[in-house]
């Protein structure tokens, strides 16, 4: 457990000594340049004066403690400055845009990051916590920010820390659930990356706060037998400096007490009471090399009897956030167990700092960790969610979502980018940007080519391989194929040959439009025949007239109608009306609304029959079609005899199925006899289904019955064609 202890000088009006307190850091810290702490730790002042946390502490002095811990894991002055400012930063209304000009962006990031960490403690159930997709979100960018860049979670873990220094004096209750929230979340996390001097601080002073007892009681245990265990302690490490120099070999050895908490968990694990764990202190030795821990290791074994059971190398096999260090148990001169642990400097340096050690910052400019590093700190984080999630009683089921359905790759640069799972080296390129994408030809992952198939896993490394020239393919858009898996990907590949396509149909409208109208006049305005079609602009019209979504037949109706509005394409007569005459014929009434049905689609030639609609004028429908002959008997008042114009004819639209074996070049064919009868194709869908059959549906523009058959009997010849055949039979 550890007490807080007068660690600041004030002066005589009560405030903090920051001069004081700077060259206290710059002597214990070997600091040469500390401008950007200076600034942090004055503007703290100024702004947080009479301000405490939650517990009581005045705001700068949680701050200057959080920096003392930051700047004993060696890090950078951005995370110092950082660290002063992040408790006055939540207890005031300070602007980012405030701090971003006092201190600088990477300080204002850093704080921000910090603060957008509040997200960890939605990682416990709550029953006032909204376990929806707003919440997974939050969670998922956290993640994103923790290995973006590990100092701002080494700066809430700085401070979680201070907190529980100082949360000795508020309500029981609350005081244990933070030590439950600690225990659960943050020494956890602190353990998963490493950081040693930080994860059995918080371990300890929660293991004191929710379970008060077992914590005295081992506590009292140490402390009685303090003065006989460090006599101990001492003749072991003289016995074992002497033997370690005699085998040149440069070591720094020391004993020290183990941590509450490691004492209680063995006495769980072992199923002992605490006064039966003897080596509850432990000798530390460290070396220049791997070569020197294993001499010392064999000197530790030549003098006392070493407890095989009790041995573990973490050098040859390092534990999974990194910890390297040999552990063995010998059975001391006076009989008692005791605990040696043996490593190199730079393994103690590890052990300690954690991730911290890797994380390297030159002055005044920070050099962003490498994509190993950043790999290592993304799976450790994902080994302590896994830790975090295992404890079913105490955290929120949604926390499993967080990564269930996400993958997160880095660029060459070390940016982290969040995909679905089952993304693609194409879904990252389009994620990147789209032109990105549409100029994709390749991909590397972890320096090797990949097919733009292959599924992106947790922590690859990716690089795009572009060619200026290249374009999409209409394969990407195949699912069967699996070169895309995002529909974000997708709408924009979509939209690429939307564009594309939109381009050639303007330019075919275009031509379409200058060789059959644009010598009529000035009345064939292009924005006037937009706006006849209610569409917004010329190049809409040009497009849809180019798709063939309007005809020419449609634009020469219209010009004409607008000569003679009342000629309709169809003349309604009365059964008595009715003339009969070779061919067509037409009688009479000519002032009906008239219209085509679609569930029959009639063409001329077709015997047709009009039926009297509810204010959409006369539905005109094949006298075959199941909707007439199978009209309520109530309603057939309502039918009228109609027979077809033969001075307005015009084009119709006719739905058209083919089955064939499939072939090479059958649809080529098929196209070219369409366009060699002069059959205006609208719409053309083919499939090749299980069996090998070409499936083929398109529609068409007929004016008569008799152009339908001979065109259906023209396409039954082609070689093997199994069947062709009219649809929209009624």
């Amino acid at each position: 457990m550890v007490s807080i202890k007068q660690k600041f000088i004030y002066l005589e009006d009560g405030e903090i000594d920051l001069d004081a307190w700077l060259q206290k850091v710059r002597t214990t810290y070997h600091l040469e340049k500390t401008d950007i702490i200076e600034k942090a730790a004055h503007l703290a002042k100024d702004i947080s004066k009479g301000l405490t946390t939650f517990y009581g502490q005045p705001c700068i002095e949680q701050g200057l403690e959080m920096a003392e811990i930051i700047l004993n894991l060696k890090l950078d002055q951005d995370a110092v400055a950082a660290a002063i400012m992040v408790s006055s930063v939540k207890n005031t209304k300070i602007t980012t845009e405030t701090l971003q000009e006092k201190l600088s962006a990477q300080v204002n990031k850093l704080i921000q990051g910090v603060s957008q960490m509040e997200a960890m403690r939605n990682l416990q159930k709550s029953t006032d916590a909204e376990r929806d997709a707003t919440q997974i979100d939050r969670l998922r960018k956290l993640l994103l920010a923790m290995v973006s860049d590990i100092r701002v979670v080494l700066i809430k873990l700085a401070e979680r820390t201070t907190i529980m220094r100082g949360i000795k004096g508020i309500n029981p209750q609350e005081r244990k659930h933070i030590a439950q929230e600690t225990m659960d979340i943050y020494a956890p996390l602190a353990n998963r990356l490493g950081v040693g001097q930080l994860k059995w601080e918080l371990e300890d002073i929660s293991f004191h706060y929710y379970d008060p007892d077992s914590y005295k009681k081992i506590a009292k245990f140490l402390a009685e037998r303090r003065v006989d265990r460090e006599t101990r302690i001492h003749a072991i490490m003289d016995s074992l400096r002497q033997h370690i120099a005699d085998a040149h070999i440069k070591a720094e050895i020391s004993g020290r007490a183990k941590h509450i908490y490691s004492i209680y968990l063995k006495t769980v694990r072992k199923d002992l009471d605490y006064k039966d764990i003897y080596d509850s202190s432990a000798v530390r030795i460290l070396v220049p090399t791997v070569e020197d821990c294993y001499a010392a290791l064999s000197i530790a074994h030549s003098l006392w009897k070493h407890i095989p059971e009790e041995f573990d190398d973490y050098i040859a096999t390092p534990k999974p956030n990194g910890y390297k260090s040999i552990h063995t148990a010998v059975v001391g001169p006076d009989g008692r167990n005791l605990e040696i642990q043996i490593r190199t400097f730079e393994m103690h340096e590890e052990a300690e700092r954690g991730v911290a050690a890797h994380w390297m910052y030159k002055e005044n400019k920070a050099s962003h960790a490498g994509y190993e590093t950043k790999v290592a700190i993304l799976r450790q984080l994902l080994d302590w969610h896994r830790d975090v999630a295992a404890q079913e009683d105490n955290i929120n089921p949604d926390f499993e979502q967080i990564l269930s359905d996400r993958v997160y790759v880095f660029t060459p640069t070390g940016e982290i980018l969040e995909l679905a799972d089952g993304a693609t080296p194409l879904d990252c390129a389009y994620l990147i940007h789209s032109e990105i994408g549409n100029h994709c030809r390749g991909a590397k992952i972890n320096g090797h080519i990949v097919p733009l198939t292959y599924k992106l896993r947790m922590g690859d490394k990716i690089e795009i391989l572009t060619n200026p020239k290249g374009t999409p393919s209409r394969d990407w858009l195949n699912s069967e194929f699996g070169y895309l898996a995002t529909p974000r990907a997708k709408a924009k590949v979509a939209h690429w040959f939307r564009q594309q396509d939109l381009n050639q149909h303007i330019e075919q409208g275009r031509r379409t439009w200058e060789r059959d109208f644009a010598k009529l006049g000035s009345h064939t305005n292009l924005q006037k025949m937009a706006a006849r079609f209610n569409l917004k602009d010329e190049e809409t019209f040009l497009a849809a007239l180019g798709r063939g979504n309007i005809r020419p037949v449609q634009i020469t109706h219209m010009l004409e109608t607008e000569h003679e509005p009342n000629k309709p394409a169809f003349s309604v007569v009365s059964k008595k009306m009715v003339t009969k005459s070779a061919g067509m014929s037409i009688a009479g009434i000519n002032d009906l609304l008239t219209r085509i049905a679609r569930c029959c689609k009639p063409i001329p030639g077709d015997d047709i029959i009009g039926f009297i609609t509810q204010g959409s004028g006369v539905s005109i429908h094949k006298k075959t079609c199941k909707n007439i002959s199978h009209l309520d008997p109530k309603d057939s008042g309502r039918l009228m005899q109609i027979t077809w114009d033969s001075k307005n004819a015009g084009y119709y639209y006719v739905d058209l199925l083919v089955r064939a074996h499939n072939r090479e070049n059958l649809l080529k064919e098929i196209t070219t006899l369409l366009i060699s009868t002069k059959v205006s194709v609208v719409n053309l869908n083919s499939t090749v289904n299980r069996d090998n059959m070409l499936v083929i549906m398109l529609t068409v523009q007929i004016n008569a019955l008799t152009q339908l058959t001979e065109l259906l009997t023209q396409i039954h010849h082609l070689q093997g064609v199994i069947d062709a055949k009219r649809l929209s039979e009624g």
